[in-house]
């Protein structure tokens, strides 16, 4: 029960949330690694929706429930300031979205948002649609079992690259080997750049993909006029002033899109194929739902058909590509009667939310929770897979429309099987997989047996 305190007291007068510290320096931070969504639930029982531990070296409070996530968002820019890994601020971009704040933060967004509309995605359906059906195409022509994770990884990079530069020829088996150093750097908790450190090989591969993005982007330059992939918008870009981006700014967002437009689609598809195969009722009615889908797809055909997105979508509840993020306080502040201090971490806890009490049966698979006539869903705080507030992923539009022409290809002309005996146990950390990459066969539906 928290002490009465006047409604216009100073922060200073009402007490810190209740929770422990834990082990010094570290905190609880081993058994947050361990498993988020059990670390809290636990503390939820213990001592409610505000509770306050250590985690990464530094005093934490974690807020619960779909208000406390509103408030998070609400508190961009104002009270609340992005907070970013070590690893993630040396590797990305300095100038790209993600890292810059305030007034540039908003002015970066406004003048990028339409180029990520919905209604531009129109015209990245067909490229998308083919590089899907080659990828799938190998995949199911192959005799034995191939590792999902790795394939998936292969087309989703591919197509990212097809966004970004077109019909250009980019050099796909370079920028991937790069990339995949790159992003292991990332979250590496040791960040010393030694040539022998992950960290150190992600730098050095951060600089084999910026030389090779400035001489392409140094090259499209020089053209009259840009073709319509994001790089030709970004080219185009104008500030209020009429100027044009700067040349290290455009390969700063270029970097970041990469990153975005990979690893958490990768991730969300992966996992969803896996709740298919494991859910053989739910498969059999999405098979259903896409059989009159008209090829070759476009953005009409695939809007026709909502449980497609019911898919996507419960299967991002259920497996967050992205568990969460964090923010730091910039001032001291209260809420629900609680002190959070000025310097303190607050996590938003994407699993907590989509496994949260406002969800019934949370840990089952049903794309029924998503269903037009379905009210669950709509309250704001309960379901983010792309994040929220003035930082909710700019490239949300994007990811729904390859991830659903993946899976409309996927559920009309493909079969595919877990192999037994793998292990299916989750990592969590970058991002959750199973540690067996998900095993499995694949062949054209037609040649299915029955």
């Amino acid at each position: 029960m928290t002490p009465p305190v006047a409604p216009d007291a100073s922060p200073e007068q009402f007490p810190l949330p209740p929770g422990r510290s834990g082990l010094p320096v570290l905190g609880e931070t081993l058994a947050y690694l361990r498993s988020s969504r059990a670390f809290t639930e636990a503390r939820r029982q213990q001592y409610g929706n505000v509770f306050r531990t250590q985690l990464f070296g530094s005093p934490a409070v974690l807020l619960l429930g779909p208000e406390a996530v509103q408030w998070i968002f609400a508190g961009e820019g104002k009270y609340l300031t992005n907070r970013w890994t070590p690893g993630v601020r040396k590797l990305l971009g300095a100038r790209c979205l993600s890292l810059i704040e305030g007034s540039e933060h908003l002015e970066r967004r406004r003048l990028l948002a339409p180029h990520f509309s919905y209604a531009t995605m129109r015209q990245f359906v067909p490229a998308i649609e083919s590089l899907a059906r080659r990828h799938f195409e190998r995949w199911a022509a192959q005799p034995g079992d191939f590792t999902l994770w790795e394939g998936m990884r292969g087309l989703a990079f591919e197509i990212a690259l097809t966004l970004i530069f077109g019909q250009d020829s980019a050099d796909t088996s370079l920028l991937l080997h790069h990339f995949q150093r790159w992003t292991k750097g990332l979250f590496s908790p040791l960040t010393v750049d030694l040539p022998f450190t992950t960290f150190g090989k992600a730098m050095a591969s951060k600089k084999v993909m910026l030389d090779y993005l400035e001489r392409v982007v140094s090259e499209r330059q020089k053209l009259a006029e840009q073709p319509p992939d994001l790089l030709g918008s970004l080219l185009n870009t104008r500030d209020d002033a009429g100027q044009p981006l700067a040349r290290e700014l455009i390969i700063d967002e270029l970097q970041l899109l990469l990153f975005a437009g990979h690893d958490t689609t990768v991730t969300a598809t992966s996992n969803l194929m896996l709740q298919l195969a494991q859910h053989p009722d739910v498969l059999q009615r999405g098979r259903e739902a896409v059989a009159s889908v008209e090829e070759p797809l476009s953005l009409d055909g695939l809007r026709s058909v909502p449980y497609v997105a019911q898919l996507i979508h419960e299967g991002m509840r259920l497996i967050p590509p992205i568990g969460g993020a964090f923010r730091t306080t910039t001032k001291d502040v209260v809420f629900q009667g609680f002190r959070i201090p000025k310097g303190w971490v607050v996590p938003v806890s994407i699993t907590s939310a989509h496994a949260g009490p406002e969800w019934p049966n949370p840990n089952q698979f049903d794309p029924n929770r998503f269903a037009p006539n379905q009210p669950e869903q709509k309250k704001a705080g309960m379901y983010l897979p792309f994040g929220g507030g003035p930082r909710i992923c700019l490239g949300q539009h994007f990811a729904m429309v390859e991830m659903s022409v993946m899976l409309v290809l996927l559920l009309k002309h493909y079969t595919w099987e877990l192999t037994p005996g793998q292990d299916l146990t989750y990592t969590r950390i970058p991002f959750p997989r199973p540690k067996s990459g998900i095993q499995l066969r694949m062949r054209p539906l037609a040649s299915a047996t029955p």
